[in-house]
């Protein structure tokens, strides 16, 4: 799983790993952010 802030440079770098080879890459949507919001809000956002 690849995840950055906002998700944005974790899609990148999971369709760059899925076009190496690593078919299960996925992106965490929305990032680190969205998590804190919406899944754990005990994850620090900044």
């Amino acid at each position: 799983m690849c995840y950055c802030h906002h998700g944005v440079r974790s899609l990148h770098a999971s369709l760059i790993l899925g076009a190496a080879g690593f078919k299960d890459a996925v992106s965490l949507r929305g990032g680190i952010d969205a998590w804190s919001q919406l899944v754990d809000p005990a994850v620090p956002r900044y």
